[in-house]
């Protein structure tokens, strides 16, 4: 069974209008996070990823949706350059994310890096995506199906290929886009800060 991964979303300290920065460093973590939780509950629903090229390109798959569907999310309520400044760091801190752990799990790669691959891989699939609608309640049917294509196609047992769509559309992808919604609305300041519970004796 994979935990459910814990969201922190809100600022310590509330008011402050937020640097793209800022906010691309929060989603990296979470991204991170949930992308690596969302490989393990493929494996644990028994499909055959490898540690090595087989859980890069999962993982990368998973990467590349969330942070398209942070983008989505931004584009309703920030345009231009804070978008900009916003997806190019998100990017790039992420990729750094992949390039540290990969490269001490399983050493450099020849040539292009893990870093550089990936962002080939996620401009790639930006274009794609573009040509699938994304509303206020989320990704069309289309969008999550190529999702689910993408993730099939990573895995280089014939079985898990056929059942990795399904599992994917359903599962893996409503699941990153429902724990991204949650974090760019807290990051972005458009829900309110949970009060803390108080404790014993206040």
């Amino acid at each position: 069974m994979v935990r459910a991964v814990r969201v922190k979303s809100h600022w310590f300290k509330g008011g402050d209008t937020r640097d793209p920065a800022q906010v691309a460093t929060a989603a990296a973590a979470i991204v991170w996070r949930t992308g690596d939780a969302r490989v393990k509950s493929l494996r644990s629903a028994r499909f055959e990823i490898a540690a090595g090229a087989d859980y890069v390109n999962a993982l990368v798959e998973l990467l590349c949706l969330m942070i398209v569907v942070a983008d989505r999310i931004v584009y309703r309520h920030e345009q231009g350059q804070w978008r900009e400044r916003f997806v190019s760091a998100l990017t790039t801190r992420v990729g750094e994310l992949l390039e540290d752990s990969f490269n001490d799990l399983l050493g450099p790669l020849p040539g292009r890096s893990y870093r550089q691959r990936f962002i080939d891989r996620l401009n790639l699939r930006a274009a794609e995506y573009a040509d699938f609608a994304y509303r206020d309640d989320g990704p069309e049917f289309a969008f999550l199906r190529h999702f689910g294509l993408q993730v099939a196609e990573s895995m280089s047992d014939p079985d898990d290929q056929r059942w990795a769509l399904d599992q994917a559309m359903t599962v893996e992808g409503p699941s990153c886009v429902e724990v991204i919604e949650k974090a760019m609305r807290g990051l972005l300041g458009l829900e309110p800060k949970p009060a803390r519970k108080r404790e014993a004796g206040e």
